[in-house]
C-alpha cells in the first residue's frame, strides 16, 4: 500500500489519539473500558461499512465524470449571476483538494475571467465539496448533511456577489497577479 506524506502524517495523529484515549480509558475502568470501546468502535464500522462502500463510489464516479476540461468550458459559458452560481456549483463538484484546484485556478490566469467567478469557485469547493456529501450522509445522518448544505448554500453566492460588487466585472486574476509582481 502506498501512502502519501500527508496520509502518514494523518494517521499519526489519529493512532497518536487513540493510544492517549485507551491509556485514558485504561486508568478511568481498566480493560473493560476499553473493551467496551473497542467493541463500540466496530459496531459503528460495521454499521457504516457498506455506506461507506457506496460514498466511494459515488465520490470515484465524480472524480471521473467530472474533469478539468468539463469544468472550463462550463466557467468560460457564463458571465454575470450566472457565472456566480455556476462557479460556486463546479467548486463544489471540484473533485480532490487545495494541490490540484488551487492550480486549475491559476490556469485560468490568462483567460480574463472576472476575480468574482474565482471567488465563488473557491468558496464553493470549500463550503460545498459535494464529494464530501456522501461521507457526511453515511456517518452522521442524512437530515443533518441536507440541512448544511441548505443552510451553507448561498454562503459562495453571496461572496461572488460581494466580489463583483467590491472589486468590479473587469479586474482578472492576471490583473491581480501581475499587481503583486515586483517591479
Amino acid at each position: 500500500m502506498c501512502y502519501s506524506m500527508d496520509m502518514k502524517q494523518s494517521l499519526i495523529i489519529v493512532y497518536g489519539a487513540v493510544a492517549i484515549l485507551l491509556v485514558v480509558a485504561f486508568f478511568v475502568g481498566g480493560f473493560d473500558l476499553i473493551g467496551e470501546a473497542l467493541a463500540s468502535a466496530l459496531n459503528t464500522g460495521l454499521d457504516s461499512a457498506l455506506m461507506l462502500i457506496a460514498s466511494f463510489l459515488v465520490i470515484g464516479q465524480l472524480n471521473v465524470l467530472i474533469t478539468a476540461d468539463v469544468l472550463e468550458r462550463w466557467l468560460n459559458k457564463f458571465k454575470g449571476w450566472k457565472a456566480i452560481v455556476t462557479s460556486a456549483i463546479i467548486g463544489g463538484l471540484f473533485p480532490g483538494g487545495p494541490y490540484i484546484y488551487y492550480p486549475f485556478i491559476l490556469s485560468f490566469r490568462d483567460k480574463n475571467l472576472p476575480v468574482y467567478i474565482f471567488a465563488s469557485f473557491i468558496f464553493g469547493k470549500q463550503v460545498y465539496d459535494f464529494a464530501r456529501l456522501p461521507m457526511e450522509i453515511s456517518l452522521i445522518s442524512p437530515e443533518i448533511a441536507i440541512i448544511r448544505t441548505i443552510i451553507t448554500f448561498p454562503i459562495p453566492i453571496i461572496i461572488g456577489f460581494m466580489g463583483r460588487r467590491l472589486i468590479g466585472t473587469e479586474k482578472t486574476l492576471d490583473q491581480i497577479y501581475k499587481g503583486g509582481e515586483k517591479k
